[in-house]
């Protein structure tokens, strides 16, 4: 059987290292987006007590349409936290051996089928897991019937709560470990990638609309809209240097994948995180050992090397390679030096310290 991540359960499930790196990977996103909302919706906000000047309306929609946006990160916290306010997470969490049910076409939810208990709720891509290795880890449930659970080799909870009837269960079939893209949630994840190619435009796009925005604050002139789309222009233009070679990064990664006829699991030691810098560490690779830097590190990913001490890879091309866990859905990519046995000590480029979580709670 493969060795994957999975919670501690000698301990509260709170101070398990792995729950808590998802509780504050959950805080980082609320926080970070969560402010972010709060001051374009006060500066769309103020933008309606100003003539609505072609300029002014197109800073107004922007700003909601940011608020909008990031607004719904605090909101999936709440949902997504709900276990820890119930204090579910202050007993450990228990290995039960479980399967999954055969999903009716009247059913909008999944079923997880326990030892002597039946648990819905929208666990998507756990399924597979949970059908492959015949267990899932467990708190609860509550007197209310609440749940949460884990399932090994995934970095998130999923909220359960406990259900009746009879259901089925799902045949388990074998599956050997083959060839990355013969695997259906690698597939899944290898299309995403595919996604990140396009990575510039996350950059481009917004200098366009910066730029569109401080043209239409000219004629009649608008200060408010000058200075939105200003702002957004010079922060879209910095971006697109790094944002251009991240898309050459997973352009490269996505060949690796597609290139690849099987997966290459090699033993891996993780440098100490620190702040603004590239999660890194030595890897034994086939060629020697190497320096391997993550530009934009997983969760699921980085969690699994923690706690394995192992990372597969998917493919190499040229410098980088794409790495992933077997039966998850989840792929990213990582820089390898060779010839480098420490990482270089310049801070990443300030457009991905946005994206980069605090991974301080990885196990040293």
């Amino acid at each position: 059987m493969l060795h994957y991540l999975e919670p501690r359960t000698d301990v509260p499930a709170r101070d398990d290292w792995s729950t808590g790196l998802i509780l504050e990977d959950l805080r980082w996103g609320a926080r970070t987006l969560g402010g972010v909302a709060l001051v374009t919706g006060a500066a769309a906000v103020a933008c309606l007590f100003l003539p609505m000047t072609p300029g002014n309306a197109g800073a107004m929609a922007l700003l909601f349409l940011v608020t909008l946006t990031c607004g719904v990160a605090p909101l999936m916290y709440r949902s997504e936290t709900k276990a820890q306010r119930r204090g579910l997470l202050d007993q450990p969490w228990r290995r039960v051996p479980a399967t999954v049910a055969e999903k009716r076409d009247d059913m909008i939810d999944d079923r997880l089928l326990l030892d002597g208990l039946v648990l819905k709720g929208w666990f998507h891509d756990l399924n597979d897991m949970v059908l492959e290795r015949q267990e899932v880890f467990v708190c609860g449930p509550d007197a209310s019937g609440k749940a949460v659970i884990r399932v090994a080799g995934f970095a998130k909870m999923e909220n359960a709560k406990v259900d009746t009837g009879d259901h089925p269960a799902q045949k388990r079939v074998e599956r050997p470990v083959g060839r990355p893209l013969d695997d259906p949630a690698v597939a899944k994840a290898h299309k995403g990638m595919r996604w990140g190619v396009r990575s510039w435009l996350w950059s481009a796009v917004p200098a366009g609309i910066g730029a569109l925005l401080v043209l239409l604050s000219l004629f009649p002139f608008a200060p408010t809209g000058l200075i939105i789309g200003g702002l957004v222009l010079v922060m879209g233009l910095l971006g697109i240097p790094s944002s251009i070679e991240i898309s050459r990064w997973y352009r490269d990664a996505v060949v690796a994948v597609e290139s690849s006829a099987q997966w290459t699991p090699v033993p891996i030691t993780l440098f100490p995180w620190q702040p603004n810098q590239h999660v890194a560490g030595l890897a034994e690779m086939p060629g020697g050992l190497a320096l391997v830097q993550f530009v934009i590190p997983d969760l699921h990913v980085v969690a699994n090397i923690a706690d394995t001490g192992v990372m597969w890879i998917a493919g190499t091309h040229g410098d980088v390679i794409a790495v992933g866990v077997p039966r998850v859905r989840v792929l990213t990519f990582a820089a390898v030096q060779p010839d480098r046995d420490t990482p270089k000590e310049a801070p990443i480029p300030w457009i991905q310290r946005l994206r980069t979580p605090d991974f301080s709670g990885l196990p040293r």
